[in-house]
């Protein structure tokens, strides 16, 4: 185990995501239901390792999310008007004002990865660190205090006042994976805040985020920790409230 779990101690361990040519004979098949939250981010917090194909996989969202070569094109940009203002005889969903928004700030904001014949791959981050798996983004399931250490934590060595977060619109599958993964082609990236999607916190208990990023940012994180705060339980107990009615 990594420095960065052994002194965070988060309830659940990290989650490596990969992609191979196919799948391993060291992973399962997902869990049932459309969504990857439920299907394949929730076995590998339990522990085990699982992986899919695209035709595997029955979300085509998470067909761009994922890393397997996206959606048809035309299906992809039928969200501008879907999740904003709705077409004739179909209701939007209002998430953005008008398509021209989403367009904008969101479908040529999130890159499509992948030619659509590879295999993803979630696995606690341990086992995929012990047999130098090829990690890509690196996940963990955080409650508030988890949290609050990790936005700490990123500013330890970082040499700019940026954001440590990015927050921002995204399909859970995307929260994951393809945006951490456009974090790491940054100079200096930025943790994802992920599980925002409402259908996506059905399956998350309702106090725990999900905190995305690239694998290179997660090693760098992994090797400041054993120099900051989290080497004592200090910041932990200042967590802790010291009497019934104090401010």
């Amino acid at each position: 185990m990594g420095e960065l779990p052994a002194l965070l101690r988060p309830k659940y361990t990290p989650i490596a995501i990969y992609h191979l040519d196919e799948i391993p004979d060291y992973a399962g098949e997902p869990g049932e239901g459309g969504c990857i939250v439920g299907s394949l981010l929730l076995p590998a917090m339990e522990g085990r390792t699982v992986a899919a194909k695209k035709e595997r996989i029955g979300c085509k969202g998470a067909w761009d999310g994922l890393g397997l070569g996206g959606e048809d094109p035309a299906d992809r940009s039928g969200m501008a008007e879907r999740y904003s203002t709705g077409t004739e005889g179909r209701n939007g969903r209002h998430y953005f004002c008008c398509p021209e928004i989403i367009q904008n700030n969101y479908l040529d904001k999130v890159p499509v990865y992948g030619k659509g014949n590879e295999c993803v791959v979630f696995q606690p981050i341990d086992e995929a660190e012990k047999m130098c798996a090829p990690i890509e983004t690196v996940v963990m399931i955080v409650d508030a205090v988890e949290y609050s250490a990790m936005i700490t934590l990123a500013g330890f060595s970082r040499k700019t006042d940026d954001s440590v977060v990015r927050s921002a619109f995204g399909f859970g599958c995307e929260q994951l994976y393809a945006m951490p993964r456009q974090e790491g082609e940054r100079e200096i990236p930025r943790m994802v805040l992920g599980l925002t999607e409402f259908f996506t916190r059905r399956f998350i208990d309702p106090g725990r985020m999900a905190l995305s990023m690239p694998y290179n940012l997660y090693k760098q994180l992994d090797e400041d920790c054993k120099y900051s705060f989290l080497k004592d339980d200090a910041w932990r107990e200042s967590t802790k409230p010291k009497c019934d009615n104090c401010c």
